[in-house]
């Protein structure tokens, strides 16, 4: 299963976080463009701008502006968020 770093948009009228994508410099929703079986492994708001890390099945495609990385690469980061 491929792992993102997304973007995200944060509404301020409700605080509520979504996955985003870029869309001509804009962080727009990318919440219609996910498919069944993303799990949400993280929403990182200790940094800016916030993130999501997803572990996404194979028939998802990468939005514009997500970066996909390998389990090594997100628990050097994030140590042991990825198990197995």
């Amino acid at each position: 299963m491929p792992y993102y770093y997304t973007q995200t948009v944060i509404h301020a009228d409700t605080g509520r976080y979504e996955v985003a994508k870029e869309d001509n410099g804009v962080n727009v929703s990318a919440m219609g463009d996910l498919i069944g079986g993303i799990n949400v492994l993280l929403l990182d708001r200790n940094i800016s701008p916030a993130r999501y890390i997803l572990d996404c099945p194979d028939g998802q495609q990468a939005q514009a502006g997500w970066e996909q990385k390998t389990a090594e690469e997100i628990n050097a980061e994030y140590p042991n968020l990825v198990r197995g």
